[in-house]
C-alpha cells in the first residue's frame, strides 16, 4: 500500500485513524463522566429499553436536553414512555418523549420538527433503533430478511436525512450511529441482521465523508457482546412470526435446520455477565469528546480484540484511498 502524502487533508485523516486505534484506551483514560460546559440538545431513537433507555437518562443527568423517541408510545411502548415521563417529572430532568417510527417518513419528520420547534436545534443524534429477525437465510421469507435492513439501515438513514439539514443550518452537528460487531463479523443464522449492519456501516462511512464539508461529524459505535436487553427477547418473538409464516413447502426444512436453529436459540441467550450501562457510558464519553477528534468507530465489549483489527485495516484502506483523492479536502472535517 502506497504512502499517504503529507498534505493537510491527509494529516487530518491520519489523526482520526490514530484515534481509532486507541479509542478504547482514550475513553478509559478520560475518567469519570463530566458535564460539558454547554450540554448538547440530543435526540435518541429506540429509547423504550436497552442502550437507548440508559443513554436517555445518562445524557439528561449530565445536563443535556433529551428527546427520547420510540414507536407506538400509546400502545406497546406506553409503559416505557410513562416511565421516562414520570422520571422526568419527579427528578425535574429535561427528557421529552416523542413518537418516532423509523419506518415512517411522516413520523420521522413530525418528531424532528417537534424537537426543533421545542428546542430550536438538535446538536447530537444518537441513532439507536434496531431489531434482529433471526433464522437461516434460505428459510426466511424475503419480507422478514428485508425487515432487518428496512429498520436498521433504511430507518437510520431516514432519521439522519431528516436531521442533517437542521445541523447544516446551525453550522455544526454530530451523529453517533449504533451498529454492531456483526457489521464486521458474520454470525450464521443472523444473516439478515448482519446484512443490515453491513449496509449501515458503509452508509455511515459515506456520510462521514459527504457531511464533513457541512461540519457534521459521524461516528459509529459497535457493541461487541450479547448485552442483556430486550433485543434478544424481541428477536425470539420475530422468529416465532417467521415460523408462523412458513407454508407447507418450507416446513420440511425445519427438520434439516433443526441443529442450526438449536444453536441459534442458544446464541440468542443474553450474557448476564455484561452490563448494558457499559455501552451507554461509552457513548456518553464519545459524545463529550471535542468536535473533530472522535474516532470513526468505537467497539465496546468482550470481543473488541477480534473486531478492532478489522476496523483498523478498513480505516487504513479508506485513509489511503481518500488521501489520494484530488477532492480529499471536501471529505475531511475542517
Amino acid at each position: 500500500m502506497s504512502q499517504i502524502p503529507d498534505t493537510p487533508a491527509a494529516t487530518r485523516i491520519r489523526r482520526r485513524t490514530i484515534l481509532q486505534a486507541g479509542a478504547v484506551a482514550f475513553l478509559a483514560a478520560a475518567g469519570p463522566l463530566r458535564a460539558q460546559e454547554t450540554p448538547p440538545t440530543v435526540l435518541i431513537t429506540g429509547t423504550s429499553s436497552g442502550f437507548g433507555r440508559k443513554m436517555a437518562e445518562g445524557f439528561t443527568r449530565q445536563g443535556s436536553r433529551v428527546f427520547a423517541t420510540m414507536r407506538d408510545v400509546e400502545r406497546r411502548n406506553a409503559p416505557a414512555a410513562k416511565e421516562l415521563r414520570t422520571l422526568a417529572a419527579q427528578e425535574k430532568l429535561a427528557i421529552e418523549v416523542l413518537e418516532l417510527d423509523v419506518l415512517s417518513d411522516a413520523s420521522v419528520v413530525a418528531a424532528v420538527e417537534r424537537a426543533i420547534t421545542r428546542a430550536g436545534r438538535i446538536d447530537l443524534l444518537v441513532s439507536n433503533a434496531g431489531i434482529v429477525v433471526p433464522g437461516p437465510v434460505e428459510l426466511q421469507p424475503a419480507a422478514y430478511f428485508q425487515s432487518n435492513i428496512e429498520t436498521n439501515a433504511f430507518g437510520a438513514m431516514r432519521v439522519i436525512k431528516a436531521i442533517v439539514p437542521h445541523m447544516r443550518q446551525a453550522g455544526q452537528g454530530t451523529i453517533i450511529q449504533m451498529s454492531s460487531a456483526l457489521g464486521r463479523a458474520i454470525d450464521p443464522m443472523l444473516g439478515g441482521y448482519c446484512a443490515s449492519k453491513l449496509v449501515l456501516e458503509a452508509a455511515c462511512d459515506a456520510l462521514g465523508y459527504e457531511l464533513a464539508a457541512s461540519n457534521i461529524e459521524v461516528a459509529v459505535v459497535q457493541p461487541a457482546g450479547a448485552y442483556p436487553t430486550r433485543f434478544q427477547s424481541n428477536g425470539l418473538r420475530y422468529w416465532e412470526e417467521v415460523l408462523a409464516s412458513l407454508g407447507p413447502e418450507e416446513r420440511p426444512m425445519l427438520d434439516l435446520y433443526a441443529p442450526h436453529i438449536k444453536a441459534m436459540l442458544a446464541g440468542l441467550e443474553p450474557d448476564t455477565s455484561l452490563d448494558p450501562q457499559e455501552v451507554a457510558d461509552a457513548v456518553l464519553r464519545l459524545a463529550a469528546m471535542e468536535f473533530g477528534t472522535r474516532p470513526n468507530r468505537l467497539t465496546v465489549g468482550p470481543y473488541t480484540d477480534g473486531i478492532d483489527p478489522v476496523n483498523a485495516a478498513h480505516e487504513q484502506l479508506q485513509t489511503d484511498m481518500v488521501g489520494h483523492s484530488p477532492a480529499a479536502s471536501l471529505f475531511t472535517l475542517k
